[in-house]
């Protein structure tokens, strides 16, 4: 669960602020300009030649470019955090610093937990506001709900039995029948809380992610119920 939280908030988080910006690029608010700024816009002048292919970027203005993007994903928080977090993590003396009852500066810890143990409630308040926009709009087709029900809840436990059987037999698993339950039931969980969440914090795809997350979330009950007998049943 730790990887998965931390696959979501970097390479998740970074995707969906990508697409967010692009959204926003095609998709742009209207302009509420006058209508002689508009005419004056229409009587522009049309660049030359030379202004064409002096706007041309070169191979060094591309690579500027996709390095500052790779900068800008670095950047992001939930980057930054993990990057301060395998830090502290990996050095000793840093980590008796921070963490543990003795620690010296055991207030950061602290401080640090408490804003922590915010965050489920916070995103279970957004999670429902999705559900409840979820029952008054619906912008997505019956189809694609229909088939990422049937790919979470179908597809993914089967994929879920065959990683975890591969796993046993090639000696990466230990042979606890409680822990091998718990991994093929990663597999069968409602998408994650957290893409609401993202979808919220940079406005693109909510009513989708609203949609989404109500019919799977309804879904959820027979599933796991299901699939919970069937890993029972193979772990036994």
């Amino acid at each position: 669960m730790a990887l998965g939280g931390f696959f979501i908030w970097t390479h998740t988080f970074n995707l969906v602020r990508r697409s967010s910006m692009l959204y926003h690029k095609t998709h742009p608010k209207p302009n509420l300009s006058s209508d002689i700024e508009n005419k004056n816009q229409l009587v522009a002048p049309l660049l030359s030649d030379g202004d064409l292919i002096s706007d041309q970027q070169s191979f060094w203005e591309h690579l500027k470019t996709s390095l500052h993007k790779l900068a800008e994903e670095l950047k992001a928080p939930p980057t930054v955090a993990a990057i301060v977090g395998f830090t502290v993590g990996s050095m000793p003396w840093l980590k008796s610093l921070l963490i543990g009852e003795d620690a010296p500066l055991r207030v950061i810890q602290d401080s640090f937990k408490m804003l922590g143990e915010g965050t489920i409630p916070c995103i279970t308040l957004i999670m429902g506001g999705n559900l409840t926009q979820g029952l008054q709009k619906s912008g997505v087709r019956p189809m694609v709900i229909i088939g990422v029900i049937c790919v979470r809840y179908v597809i993914l436990p089967i994929v879920g039995i065959g990683v975890v059987k591969a796993a046993g037999e090639l000696g990466f698993l230990t042979l606890d029948p409680l822990y091998r339950y718990l991994l093929m039931i990663q597999f069968t969980v409602p998408p994650a809380m957290n893409i609401g969440t993202m979808a919220q914090l940079f406005d693109v795809g909510q009513e989708e992610c609203s949609v989404i997350f109500l019919w799977t979330y309804m879904a959820a009950s027979l599933s796991l119920t299901m699939w919970s007998t069937v890993f029972m049943w193979i772990v036994s």
